[in-house]
């Protein structure tokens, strides 16, 4: 897996997750979760920094790591 497509990865997980698990109820936000979530609009959107990161770094080593066989 090259960057580009594992940082992709990355930054759709730390979008999606937060905003789906978030929403309107704070659930995330107020929670030791929210450390590093941003919230760029007024709306419902959160994205997380950390797990944008983490995200994007494990899927990396993870297929790279299953592709040499």
């Amino acid at each position: 897996m090259k960057w580009f497509t594992a940082l992709v990865f990355g930054a759709i997980l730390g979008g999606v997750l937060p905003t789906v698990l978030d929403g309107q109820s704070g659930l995330w936000a107020d929670s030791w979760a929210g450390w590093g979530t941003i919230r760029p609009n007024s709306g419902g959107f959160l994205f997380s920094i950390p797990l944008f990161l983490i995200a994007a770094a494990g899927a990396r080593l993870f297929f790279n790591w299953h592709s040499r066989g």
